[in-house]
């Protein structure tokens, strides 16, 4: 099993998290890119999914920042970073995600507000645990 100093999980887990939302946000900016025309109020929606993602993501850094830090291990594998109910979620987010990309009938302009706001949701997390990081560290 991989194992890393546990020191640096947070920075693992920033790093994955922020690329998956830089990768989601770049799916959602494709999406606009495709639309005829762009109401005002799609940017309205994604700051509105942001806000709501960023909330959500924050308790998760909070919850999954204190769990690595209180690992007593010196090497930890990078797969105890989560729960199991921790995984179980990823995976149905995961399989959500493709599944909306996949059914012709979500429009893609959904696509498009809707992942221009989780992207950035998930980027602020990915920042937030490499901040934990770095303060740990220092």
């Amino acid at each position: 099993m991989l194992k890393i100093p546990t020191k640096y999980l947070l920075l693992v887990n920033g790093l994955l998290w922020t690329a998956i939302g830089i990768k989601i946000l770049l799916i959602g900016v494709d999406y606009y890119g495709r639309l005829a025309s762009i109401p005002w109020w799609y940017f309205v929606l994604s700051a509105a999914v942001f806000a709501g993602f960023w909330f959500m993501f924050t308790g998760v850094v909070r919850k999954y920042a204190a769990r690595i830090m209180a690992m007593p291990e010196q090497r930890t594998s990078i797969f105890k970073t989560f729960s199991v109910r921790g995984y179980l979620i990823i995976a149905f987010m995961i399989t959500l995600g493709i599944t909306l990309k996949r059914i012709p009938q979500v429009p893609g302009s959904f696509i498009a507000w809707f992942y221009c706001g989780l992207g950035p949701g998930l980027l602020s997390a990915g920042i937030r645990f490499i901040v934990r990081w770095w303060k740990a560290i220092h």
